[in-house]
Protein backbone atom coordinates (compact mmCIF):
# COMPACT_ATOMS: atom_id res chain seq x y z
CA UNK A 1 0.00 0.00 0.00
CA UNK A 2 2.91 2.71 0.91
CA UNK A 3 4.69 1.25 -2.24
CA UNK A 4 1.83 1.85 -4.59
CA UNK A 5 0.98 5.45 -2.51
CA UNK A 6 4.39 6.39 -3.01
CA UNK A 7 4.62 5.58 -6.81
CA UNK A 8 1.88 7.44 -7.42
CA UNK A 9 3.61 10.34 -5.29
CA UNK A 10 6.53 10.24 -7.71
CA UNK A 11 4.54 10.01 -10.85
CA UNK A 12 2.77 13.46 -9.72
CA UNK A 13 5.90 14.51 -8.93
CA UNK A 14 7.30 14.15 -12.64
CA UNK A 15 4.42 15.35 -14.03
CA UNK A 16 4.44 18.64 -11.79
CA UNK A 17 7.94 19.19 -12.86
CA UNK A 18 7.05 18.68 -16.84
CA UNK A 19 4.64 21.20 -16.44
CA UNK A 20 7.08 23.30 -14.63
CA UNK A 21 9.43 22.42 -17.42
CA UNK A 22 6.50 23.86 -20.19
CA UNK A 23 6.04 27.03 -18.49
CA UNK A 24 9.41 27.94 -18.76
CA UNK A 25 9.90 27.30 -21.99
CA UNK A 26 6.68 29.59 -22.78
CA UNK A 27 7.44 32.18 -20.53
CA UNK A 28 11.14 32.21 -21.99
CA UNK A 29 9.18 32.69 -25.69
CA UNK A 30 6.86 34.75 -24.64
CA UNK A 31 9.46 37.11 -23.01
CA UNK A 32 11.73 37.37 -26.27
CA UNK A 33 8.30 37.78 -28.53
CA UNK A 34 7.39 40.53 -26.29
CA UNK A 35 9.15 43.07 -28.55
CA UNK A 36 6.10 42.47 -31.32
CA UNK A 37 3.45 42.88 -28.59
CA UNK A 38 3.40 46.86 -29.28
CA UNK A 39 2.63 46.06 -32.91
CA UNK A 40 -0.39 47.21 -35.12
CA UNK A 41 -1.95 44.17 -35.85
CA UNK A 42 -2.58 45.31 -39.41
CA UNK A 43 1.39 46.27 -39.24
CA UNK A 44 1.93 42.60 -38.10
CA UNK A 45 0.04 40.53 -40.31
CA UNK A 46 1.40 42.66 -43.27
CA UNK A 47 3.99 41.07 -45.96
CA UNK A 48 7.52 41.82 -45.39
CA UNK A 49 8.77 43.90 -48.40
CA UNK A 50 12.20 42.30 -49.88
CA UNK A 51 14.91 44.22 -51.26
CA UNK A 52 16.33 48.10 -51.17
CA UNK A 53 16.39 50.48 -48.25
CA UNK A 54 13.92 51.73 -45.50
CA UNK A 55 14.74 54.96 -47.51
CA UNK A 56 13.19 53.70 -50.62
CA UNK A 57 11.24 51.63 -49.70
CA UNK A 58 9.26 54.58 -48.08
CA UNK A 59 9.13 56.70 -51.20
CA UNK A 60 6.18 56.63 -53.18
CA UNK A 61 5.78 53.91 -55.74
CA UNK A 62 4.53 55.59 -59.47
CA UNK A 63 3.54 53.61 -62.58
CA UNK A 64 5.29 51.37 -64.86
CA UNK A 65 4.29 53.81 -67.45
CA UNK A 66 5.46 57.04 -64.93
CA UNK A 67 8.71 55.04 -64.84
CA UNK A 68 9.60 54.59 -68.05
CA UNK A 69 9.07 58.11 -68.89
CA UNK A 70 11.08 59.31 -66.33
CA UNK A 71 13.91 57.03 -67.08
CA UNK A 72 14.31 58.00 -70.62
CA UNK A 73 14.50 61.86 -69.71
CA UNK A 74 17.25 60.98 -66.79
CA UNK A 75 19.32 58.38 -68.71
CA UNK A 76 18.98 61.11 -71.98
CA UNK A 77 19.36 64.22 -70.53
CA UNK A 78 20.48 67.74 -72.34
CA UNK A 79 24.26 67.21 -71.00
CA UNK A 80 24.60 63.55 -71.97
CA UNK A 81 23.19 64.10 -75.74
CA UNK A 82 25.46 66.98 -76.32
CA UNK A 83 28.57 64.79 -75.35
CA UNK A 84 27.02 61.91 -77.41
CA UNK A 85 27.05 64.24 -80.51
CA UNK A 86 30.46 65.54 -80.18
CA UNK A 87 31.66 61.73 -79.82
CA UNK A 88 30.32 60.76 -82.34
CA UNK A 89 30.68 63.13 -85.08
CA UNK A 90 34.92 63.26 -83.71
CA UNK A 91 37.11 65.63 -84.42
CA UNK A 92 36.42 67.02 -88.36
CA UNK A 93 34.65 66.44 -91.00
CA UNK A 94 35.51 66.29 -94.70
CA UNK A 95 33.86 66.05 -98.36
CA UNK A 96 34.40 66.67 -101.47
CA UNK A 97 35.00 67.70 -104.05
CA UNK A 98 31.97 68.36 -105.13
CA UNK A 99 29.92 70.45 -107.98
CA UNK A 100 28.84 73.82 -107.85
CA UNK A 101 27.15 76.79 -109.53
CA UNK A 102 25.30 76.52 -112.67
CA UNK A 103 24.50 73.25 -113.68
CA UNK A 104 27.31 72.27 -111.14
CA UNK A 105 30.18 72.54 -113.45
CA UNK A 106 31.20 76.38 -113.00
CA UNK A 107 33.22 75.03 -109.90
CA UNK A 108 34.07 72.79 -107.35
CA UNK A 109 34.47 73.26 -103.22
CA UNK A 110 35.91 70.71 -101.17
CA UNK A 111 35.65 71.31 -97.34
CA UNK A 112 37.49 70.47 -94.04
CA UNK A 113 35.49 71.10 -91.33
CA UNK A 114 36.40 70.98 -87.19
CA UNK A 115 34.13 70.66 -84.99
CA UNK A 116 33.81 72.19 -81.86
CA UNK A 117 31.52 72.14 -78.69
CA UNK A 118 27.57 71.56 -79.19
CA UNK A 119 25.25 73.52 -77.29
CA UNK A 120 21.65 72.94 -77.05
CA UNK A 121 18.45 73.29 -75.12
CA UNK A 122 15.32 71.25 -74.57
CA UNK A 123 12.29 71.55 -76.29
CA UNK A 124 9.49 71.27 -74.59
CA UNK A 125 6.93 68.56 -75.51
CA UNK A 126 5.14 65.30 -75.21
CA UNK A 127 8.30 63.78 -76.96
CA UNK A 128 11.64 63.86 -75.69
CA UNK A 129 13.67 66.61 -78.26
CA UNK A 130 16.46 68.89 -78.22
CA UNK A 131 17.18 71.73 -80.07
CA UNK A 132 21.51 71.44 -80.86
CA UNK A 133 23.64 73.76 -82.37
CA UNK A 134 26.41 72.24 -84.16
CA UNK A 135 29.49 74.64 -84.24
CA UNK A 136 31.47 73.94 -87.40
CA UNK A 137 35.09 75.50 -88.24
CA UNK A 138 35.14 75.12 -92.08
CA UNK A 139 37.96 75.90 -94.80
CA UNK A 140 37.29 75.82 -97.86
CA UNK A 141 38.45 75.35 -101.01
CA UNK A 142 36.78 76.72 -104.63
CA UNK A 143 38.28 75.68 -107.95
CA UNK A 144 36.68 78.13 -110.70
CA UNK A 145 38.64 75.50 -112.98
CA UNK A 146 40.99 78.94 -114.08
CA UNK A 147 41.81 79.91 -110.80
CA UNK A 148 41.34 78.57 -106.57
CA UNK A 149 40.61 80.22 -104.01
CA UNK A 150 40.14 79.38 -100.02
CA UNK A 151 38.06 80.68 -97.52
CA UNK A 152 37.69 80.33 -93.89
CA UNK A 153 34.11 80.27 -92.18
CA UNK A 154 32.38 79.68 -88.57
CA UNK A 155 28.96 77.93 -89.16
CA UNK A 156 26.18 77.03 -86.83
CA UNK A 157 24.03 74.23 -88.21
CA UNK A 158 21.34 73.94 -86.26
CA UNK A 159 19.81 69.94 -85.14
CA UNK A 160 16.61 68.52 -83.99
CA UNK A 161 17.11 65.65 -82.00
CA UNK A 162 13.98 63.62 -81.03
CA UNK A 163 13.89 60.18 -78.61
CA UNK A 164 11.48 57.65 -80.16
CA UNK A 165 10.39 54.60 -78.22
CA UNK A 166 10.47 51.57 -79.96
CA UNK A 167 8.85 47.93 -79.63
CA UNK A 168 9.97 45.90 -77.58
CA UNK A 169 12.98 47.72 -75.95
CA UNK A 170 14.34 49.83 -78.44
CA UNK A 171 15.33 53.77 -78.47
CA UNK A 172 15.66 55.49 -81.76
CA UNK A 173 16.87 59.57 -82.00
CA UNK A 174 16.01 60.99 -85.21
CA UNK A 175 18.01 63.96 -86.24
CA UNK A 176 16.26 66.28 -88.25
CA UNK A 177 18.78 68.43 -90.58
CA UNK A 178 18.01 72.01 -91.51
CA UNK A 179 16.91 74.19 -94.49
CA UNK A 180 20.48 75.74 -96.09
CA UNK A 181 18.63 79.38 -94.94
CA UNK A 182 19.27 77.69 -91.12
CA UNK A 183 22.55 77.36 -91.08
CA UNK A 184 24.91 80.68 -89.89
CA UNK A 185 27.67 81.30 -92.44
CA UNK A 186 30.43 83.69 -91.90
CA UNK A 187 32.61 83.87 -94.42
CA UNK A 188 36.18 85.35 -94.92
CA UNK A 189 38.72 85.25 -97.97
CA UNK A 190 42.42 85.24 -97.60
CA UNK A 191 42.52 87.43 -100.89
CA UNK A 192 41.12 90.43 -101.83
CA UNK A 193 40.25 88.59 -105.04
CA UNK A 194 38.31 86.19 -103.43
CA UNK A 195 36.46 88.93 -101.25
CA UNK A 196 35.24 90.25 -104.34
CA UNK A 197 34.12 86.58 -105.85
CA UNK A 198 32.77 86.45 -102.63
CA UNK A 199 29.84 89.27 -103.27
CA UNK A 200 29.62 88.50 -107.12
CA UNK A 201 29.15 85.35 -107.13
CA UNK A 202 26.96 84.91 -104.24
CA UNK A 203 28.85 82.34 -102.83
CA UNK A 204 27.39 82.09 -99.37
CA UNK A 205 24.11 80.45 -100.30
CA UNK A 206 26.26 77.74 -102.55
CA UNK A 207 28.37 77.05 -99.39
CA UNK A 208 25.35 76.85 -96.59
CA UNK A 209 23.95 73.95 -99.61
CA UNK A 210 27.33 72.20 -99.70
CA UNK A 211 27.35 72.10 -95.99
CA UNK A 212 23.62 71.00 -95.50
CA UNK A 213 24.78 67.97 -98.02
CA UNK A 214 28.22 67.40 -95.97
CA UNK A 215 25.85 67.40 -92.68
CA UNK A 216 23.06 65.43 -94.03
CA UNK A 217 25.71 62.83 -95.74
CA UNK A 218 27.79 62.43 -92.44
CA UNK A 219 24.61 61.73 -90.32
CA UNK A 220 23.19 58.91 -92.75
CA UNK A 221 26.53 56.58 -92.20
CA UNK A 222 26.53 53.43 -90.60
CA UNK A 223 28.38 54.60 -87.18
CA UNK A 224 25.90 57.11 -86.93
CA UNK A 225 22.48 54.93 -86.83
CA UNK A 226 24.13 52.28 -84.39
CA UNK A 227 24.76 55.32 -81.72
CA UNK A 228 21.00 56.62 -82.93
CA UNK A 229 19.08 53.39 -83.09
CA UNK A 230 20.09 50.47 -80.32
CA UNK A 231 18.49 47.78 -78.35
CA UNK A 232 18.40 48.71 -74.67
CA UNK A 233 17.71 45.16 -73.55
CA UNK A 234 21.11 44.01 -75.02
CA UNK A 235 22.75 47.09 -73.65
CA UNK A 236 21.71 45.91 -70.56
CA UNK A 237 22.50 42.27 -71.17
CA UNK A 238 25.79 43.09 -71.68
CA UNK A 239 26.16 45.38 -68.84
CA UNK A 240 24.46 43.40 -66.09
CA UNK A 241 28.36 41.91 -64.63
CA UNK A 242 29.00 45.20 -64.23
CA UNK A 243 25.06 45.91 -62.47
CA UNK A 244 25.96 42.33 -60.60
CA UNK A 245 29.00 43.51 -59.19
CA UNK A 246 27.05 46.37 -57.57
CA UNK A 247 24.62 45.14 -56.19
CA UNK A 248 24.86 41.46 -55.50
CA UNK A 249 26.93 40.38 -52.51
CA UNK A 250 30.14 38.34 -53.20
CA UNK A 251 31.44 37.38 -49.78
CA UNK A 252 30.28 36.38 -46.22
CA UNK A 253 30.81 39.57 -44.93
CA UNK A 254 28.38 41.22 -47.87
CA UNK A 255 26.03 39.25 -46.45
CA UNK A 256 26.34 40.22 -43.00
CA UNK A 257 24.31 43.80 -42.94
Amino acid sequence: MNDETGGRVTEAAQQDDSVDALLEVVLVSADELSGFAALDPDEASAPVAVGGTGETQQREEISYEQFGNEYIRRVLHKDRILQMVNDVLGPEIRLGPIGAGPGRKAATISAVGTFRQTKGEEIPGDLLSYRVFLPISVDFDVDLRVDKHHFAADVVVPLTLTVHTVAPLRIRIDITVPSDEDVALTLQSDTRRGAVLQKLARLEPELRRFLVKVVRTELSKPYVRRATDFDMAALIDDAWPGIAAVILPHTPEDRLG
